[in-house]
């Protein structure tokens, strides 16, 4: 074990009160002692799939039909808006375990998993450690550019010696771990393949022939651009219609009273009136993205390195995004977009693309490496 990772455990078992508190405050019954390992209808000898929240979960969506015929999927996450949606993918689904000694070590007696799948950077140093111990055969997949690599390069090294499959998103992220001495067996985008069928809602009719743009998995950080874009449009279009999807509902909070706003969860669709329609469910995006022909994805503005592109791109919309795109550079290499800063040139770029036809369906490659791996790994 290196120092970091002695360290890092002994501060772990030290705080795991607070820790525990911290993790399991205002969350419902059920959902706490989730977190602490335990779950009500728990099956054994699970396939573990986990995934920190709602964009690793579109890295499992590819392969969740195969795993399913391999056995029951277990899928967690750390984030309750992660958790709705694990819900909807597969009838187990749990919040995961905090990273203490106690919870690791209930949760793999709860669930007795077959093999435990993270996903892109998620590597909880406790668990990893446990399943190498009892022998319980782990894979990160889709792995990504990460700094804790930079950091702690021995750590991580001892970490994912042991795993039973290493996959990377890029041919750079998989040089970057072989430079550590791991071995790579798949270098495969997920992302790039998780297509899901677009169908518009029920009140698309009701929206198409007004302008419609959508302002998809928005922070806090990305709404003064939003809702400023918006107020300068509707100078020039007052039909305009802004469809707000937040990556979570706090990302949605600052809307000026100002604004026409419905919500789907209390008012169900927008009306003649509505200038800002906010989807505060999960699984909409695909159909929402049908509606609008130009998506502008948050997290570009500040320091998240934005979100990735393939959802808004597989709908041929035109793509814009903030500054900063450096979590899914690859992606954006392959996607047609735009990088827009502030208000004024995020509407102006939004009329624009008004005017312009959806572009052309993307070509991708529906690579099956990442599946095969892990079904092998399951076989043995």
């Amino acid at each position: 074990m290196t120092l970091a990772l002695a360290a890092y455990r002994f501060a772990i078992s030290a705080l795991a009160p607070l820790y525990q508190w911290h993790a399991t405050r205002g969350l419902a019954a059920d959902q706490q002692i989730e977190r602490l390992g335990f779950h009500k209808t728990a099956r054994q000898g699970v396939i573990w799939c986990q995934a920190p929240s709602v964009g690793e979960l579109d890295v499992l969506a590819p392969l969740l039909s195969a795993l399913r015929e391999a056995g029951d999927v277990l899928i967690t996450t750390h984030s309750t808006t992660g958790a709705q949606k694990a819900a909807a993918m597969s009838p187990l689904s749990a919040l995961a375990p905090i990273d203490t000694p106690a919870a690791v070590a209930q949760f793999l007696r709860t669930w007795q998993p077959r093999i435990a799948i993270f996903t892109e950077s998620d590597m909880p140093p406790v668990m990893m450690q446990a399943l190498a111990a009892q022998n319980i055969p782990f894979a990160l997949i889709a792995a990504r550019a990460s700094k804790t690599r930079a950091r702690i390069p021995r750590s991580v090294t001892k970490l994912l010696g042991p795993a039973a499959l290493i996959t990377a998103s890029t041919q750079a992220v998989a040089q970057e771990l072989q430079g550590l001495g791991l071995r790579v067996d798949v270098v495969e985008d997920l992302k790039s393949q998780g297509a899901q069928s677009a169908v518009p809602p029920v009140w698309a009719k009701a929206v198409e022939k007004r302008p419609v743009w959508l302002a998809a998995s928005t922070h806090p950080e990305d709404m003064e651009t939003v809702i400023g874009a918006h107020e300068r449009i509707l100078r020039d279009h007052p039909d305009a219609l802004l469809i707000l999807a937040p990556r979570h509902m706090d990302a949605a909070l600052d809307i000026p009273a100002r604004l026409s706003t419905r919500k789907h969860s209390s008012d169900g669709a927008p009306d003649a009136q509505t200038e800002i329609f906010v989807m505060d469910a999960l699984g909409q995006m695909a159909g929402l993205h049908a509606i609008a022909p130009v998506t502008y994805l948050g997290g570009g503005n500040g320091a998240r390195g934005g979100h990735s592109p393939w959802e808004a791109a597989r709908a041929r919309n035109h793509v814009l995004t903030g500054p900063d795109t450096a979590n899914n550079t690859a992606a954006f290499e392959q996607v047609p977009h735009q990088k827009v800063q502030g208000p004024e040139e995020l509407a102006q770029r939004v009329i624009d693309l008004w005017e312009q036809p959806r572009p052309a369906p993307l070509s991708l490659s529906q690579g099956t490496a990442t599946r095969d791996a892990l079904l092998a790994v399951l076989a043995r």
